[in-house]
């Protein structure tokens, strides 16, 4: 317990960066709209409202 408890005082700042990206991570992100067609998509766009499009590739 007490390499623990030292291990913590040592890496705090550390661990609570890593931490805080996490939460923002899970705060901030964009999460992604399950559209059915181009034209869900096509009627999104010309809805009247401002859109965001983000294109993702894994190539």
């Amino acid at each position: 317990m007490d390499a623990v408890v030292q291990f913590l005082r040592d890496n705090w700042l550390t661990l609570l960066v890593v931490g805080g990206l996490a939460v923002g991570w899970f705060l901030f992100r964009t999460p992604g709209a399950a559209l059915e067609s181009t034209a869900d998509f096509d009627e999104r766009i010309g809805a009247g409202q401002s859109v965001v499009v983000e294109f993702y590739s894994n190539t």
